[in-house]
């Protein structure tokens, strides 16, 4: 390879590094990564000498030293005679130890691109670290987000963490045009994938052969490079990951492989005592020989957070109990093959006991039940996207209809996730705290009813799934935990239980009682005043979110006044009955 040199005044300041040279002078090395087709090939200059000739998009020079002080540094048309003739100018300051590592990346056209030059003007983006190199049988790796039309990414090297089902996260929150400080990585061959920058979906994957390539002791750079939308950028350079040695030249790209992982969620709604608490073990090849334990003492009502899973192999699940130290133990197995482009959530439902359950173990057995449309966050940040799903093995078939929406799920039956997908309910003013109702499918008599506070809960921008869970009879059901609906976040933890709202004899009850009652202000601020037109004989009750009772009061006065002083701010629901009739209200204070 042409050593490059840089001729001040006629003294050769640059040449390729030295053994001597490195532990003292600056060293650094320029990367050409402008995917502007205006700078396919510049001229570097410093200090009005040339730095390098003629550099090309995806070329590096080799890492050499040079004097410390400070330096003009140009870049110009490879034509250009002079350093005036420069596209841009950069001072940098060389200090004497330190390693210096400047990639040329941004937009030298006002037009044609997208951001164009305006938004993401040609730049010198420096790095700057000091001189010494990994140990033996070590990689040290350098990231350099220079893709314009990329957004903020993560890096993930899957199944390589101490919990292989755990992302295990080398970059988080890479933006143009930003580095990521040395990474120190055992030479051996990875998988790399780039992320959103939540980790949870995969833009491309990619083979890093570190061991294969001989990298070990070595620094690399890896710098993402080109366009994301090609066709937005003059149909420049495609979107990729390339390598930038210490012996420069042609960048070395990262060659795409098919995506290994996905990403999954798991929810124990299992109400059989016998399966209280599980072990979940997990065996594949991604994974080894050995099943390993994937989350150790499920419990009931209970979610997983989404973890990473192998994709196009086959995965063994097993379900143990939570005492197990193998899979030995395990009363159920499931296998699977998961798909890269699909992304899975498994609801633990039915009934293990061969008795004391109706119906029992031979109708509703234990189950995993799958769901591969599912999301880790709301598709608009506005809303709260929310999936239902029937696992209450003694109750009929029903519907859900929500205060102020209507029927949103029609005719679920137990073992089934709602046939619409995913609900995209408002969720970021109060007009998100919603009353639901559970019906039979008539929509004639109602079930229970639940206060569903999206917006009180800061669920805006969320992906959620709501379980009916439990037994309607839990008396036929060796006393089991009783109905209810329970929200599993994505991020997984305990189930939060919606809680219940009082419950109309029928939906004509409440509008004929509400004819004679009106509560205001909304919002409030030291009372509550109930309106009582006909001077009926109604119990007052103020429910906080939980359903916790924090006010009552019972008149027949025309105005009923509530002191509110010593209530929190947040929201509230009043409930008022009347000879058995209920009606309930929404309001903020």
């Amino acid at each position: 390879m042409k050593k490059q040199v840089l001729i001040l005044g006629g003294a050769l300041l640059l040449t390729a590094v030295s053994s001597q040279m490195k532990a003292q002078a600056p060293t650094f090395q320029i990367i050409h990564n402008c995917a502007d087709a205006a700078a396919v090939n510049v001229k570097i200059w410093a200090n009005n000498g040339v730095l390098v000739n003629n550099l090309a998009f995806r070329n590096a020079t080799p890492t050499g030293s040079v004097a410390a002080g400070v330096y003009t540094i140009g870049v110009s048309a490879p034509s250009a005679t002079s350093q005036t003739q420069s596209l841009a100018q950069f001072t940098v300051t060389f200090a004497t130890g330190v390693d210096y590592k400047i990639v040329a990346n941004g937009i030298v056209s006002p037009t044609g691109y997208s951001p164009n030059s305006t938004v993401v003007p040609f730049t010198l983006s420096t790095f700057t670290s000091n001189s010494a190199g990994p140990m033996a049988g070590q990689t040290q790796v350098l990231v350099n987000h220079g893709s314009t039309d990329a957004p903020t990414v993560d890096v993930v090297a899957p199944f390589t963490g101490a919990i292989p089902v755990i992302p295990n996260v080398l970059v988080n929150n890479a933006s143009y045009p930003g580095f990521a400080g040395w990474l120190t990585l055992a030479t051996s061959d990875y998988k790399l994938q780039v992320r959103d920058q939540f980790s949870e979906n995969v833009v491309q994957e990619y083979s890093a052969p570190l061991q294969t390539l001989g990298l070990g002791g070595a620094r690399i750079s890896v710098i993402a490079s080109g366009f994301l939308n090609p066709a937005n950028n003059s149909n420049g350079a495609s979107f990729g990951l390339w390598v930038a040695t210490a012996t420069g030249g042609s960048l070395i790209t990262l060659p795409t492989s098919n995506t290994s992982s996905t990403r999954l969620q798991a929810i124990h709604n299992s109400a059989d005592a016998a399966a209280s608490q599980v072990d979940v073990w997990l065996q594949s090849a991604a994974t080894g020989p050995t099943p390993i334990v994937l989350i150790n003492d499920f419990a009931f009502r209970t979610a997983s957070p989404f973890i990473d899973v192998p994709t196009g192999q086959v995965v063994t699940l097993y379900i143990a109990p939570p005492t197990s130290t193998s899979v030995a133990s395990a009363i159920a197995t499931f296998t699977y093959n998961l798909a890269s482009t699909a992304k899975y959530q498994l609801i633990a439902s039915g009934i293990v006991s061969a008795s004391g359950y109706t119906p029992g173990a031979s109708t509703a057995g234990f189950n995993l039940i799958a769901n591969a449309s599912v999301r880790e966050r709301s598709i608009n940040a506005i809303n709260t996207d929310v999936l239902v799903f029937h696992g209450s093995t003694d109750a009929p078939a029903v519907n859900v209809v929500a205060d102020g929406a209507g029927t949103i799920v029609s005719n679920i039956a137990y073992g089934n996730y709602n046939s619409a997908g995913y609900l995209q309910l408002p969720s970021n003013t109060s007009a998100g705290n919603y009353v639901l109702h559970v019906t039979n499918t008539a929509g004639t008599a109602t079930v229970a009813s639940y206060l569903a506070p999206l917006n009180t809960l800061a669920l805006s921008g969320n992906a959620i799934t709501v379980l009916a869970s439990g037994f309607l009879s839990p008396a036929s059901n060796s006393n089991g935990a009783a109905f209810g609906l329970w929200v599993a976040l994505a991020s997984g933890g305990a189930l939060i239980p919606l809680p219940p709202a009082s419950i109309p004899t029928s939906f004509n009850t409440i509008q004929n009682i509400g004819e004679s009652i009106a509560v205001y202000p909304n919002p409030f601020s030291s009372q509550i005043v109930v309106k009582n037109n006909k001077n009926l004989n109604v119990d007052v009750v103020v429910l906080d979110v939980t359903g916790k009772t924090v006010l009552r009061q019972n008149s027949t006065a025309g105005l009923i006044e509530l002191i509110t002083n010593d209530l929190q701010t947040g929201l509230y629901f009043v409930k008022v009955t009347s000879e058995g009739n209920s009606t309930t209200y929404k309001i903020v204070k």
